[in-house]
C-alpha cells in the first residue's frame, strides 16, 4: 500500500474511532468498508479485531456506572459468542455476497419496523425468549462479514435503553463477541502477519475513548436516537456499496 492509502485508512479508523466512543457503534462499520478497498474482506476483519476489543474494553470502563440499567446482557453475549464461532468458520465457505445481502436485509427489515413504529419497544416478557436469538444472529454475521453493529443496535434500542446504559451494553455485546471472534481468527491463522497493524491501530483508537462521554452528553435523548438510527442507515448503504463490489470481482 502507498502512503496516501495508509492516511486514508488512518482517517477512516480515526473517523470511525471517535463516532463508536460516542454512540458505541461504528469503527468496523465505517473503517472495514475503506480498508476493503485496499486489502481482502478477511485482512480488514483480521487487523481490526484486536482495536475493536481494546475501543470496547475502554468505553465499558469508561460507561461502567450504567451496568445496572442494562438488560438481558448475559443471554445475549453467550448466544453472540456461538454465533461468532459459526460465521467465523463460513469464511471463505459461504461466498461473501451472500453473507452481505442477508445482513442488508436484516437491517432493511429493522430499519422499516423501527421508522413506522419510533415509539414501539420491545415487550419484557419476550426479551428472555428474543435476546439469544438475536445475540447469535448478531455473532454469525459478526464472524462472517466483521459488521454486527446494527443488529446490537437495533436490539439494545428495541429495548429502549438510558444512553449510557445503551452505549455499555452495546460495547460489552461487541468486546465480548469479539473476542470470540479474535480467538477463532488466530486459531484459524488469520492473524499471522497482521498483529503489528492491528497494535498500531489499537492505539489510535484507545486515544478516542476519553472524548465520548463529553460529546455525548452534548446531545439530547433523540439526537442521541437518531444519531444511532443514521449510522444503521449507513450501513446499509456502505454494505449495498459492498456487494456490488464483491459481485463485481
Amino acid at each position: 500500500m502507498s502512503v496516501l492509502d495508509l492516511i486514508i485508512i488512518g482517517i477512516a479508523v480515526c473517523l470511525g474511532a471517535i463516532v463508536k466512543s460516542v454512540t458505541g457503534m461504528g469503527l468496523p462499520l465505517i473503517a472495514l468498508p475503506i480498508i476493503s478497498l485496499f486489502v481482502s474482506p478477511e485482512t480488514g476483519i483480521a487487523i481490526l479485531a484486536i482495536p475493536s476489543i481494546v475501543q470496547n474494553a475502554g468505553i465499558v470502563s469508561t460507561n461502567w456506572h450504567a451496568r445496572t440499567e442494562a438488560r438481558g446482557l448475559t443471554s445475549f453475549c453467550c448466544a453472540g459468542g456461538v454465533g461468532v464461532v459459526i460465521g467465523t468458520l463460513s469464511l471463505g465457505a459461504v461466498p461473501e455476497h451472500v453473507t452481505l445481502i442477508a445482513l442488508n436485509v436484516t437491517i432493511i427489515t429493522w430499519l422499516y419496523q423501527r421508522l413506522r413504529n419510533p415509539d414501539r419497544e420491545i415487550p419484557k416478557t419476550k426479551e428472555r425468549l428474543l435476546s439469544p436469538a438475536a445475540g447469535i444472529v448478531a455473532g454469525i454475521f459478526q464472524g462472517g462479514s466483521g459488521v454486527s453493529g446494527p443488529v446490537v443496535a437495533a436490539w439494545h434500542q428495541g429495548l429502549r435503553l438510558p444512553r449510557d446504559a445503551f452505549v455499555f451494553s452495546i460495547a460489552t455485546a461487541f468486546g465480548l463477541i469479539g473476542t470470540t471472534q479474535t480467538i477463532t481468527l488466530a486459531v484459524n491463522g488469520h492473524l499471522e502477519g497482521r498483529v503489528l497493524v492491528s497494535l498500531a491501530i489499537s492505539a489510535i483508537v484507545l486515544i478516542s475513548v476519553p472524548i465520548g462521554p463529553p460529546l455525548r452528553r452534548r446531545l439530547s435523548g433523540a439526537a442521541f436516537d437518531r444519531a444511532v438510527i443514521g449510522l444503521v442507515i449507513a450501513s446499509c448503504i456502505s454494505l449495498t456499496i459492498d456487494i456490488v463490489i464483491s459481485l463485481a470481482r
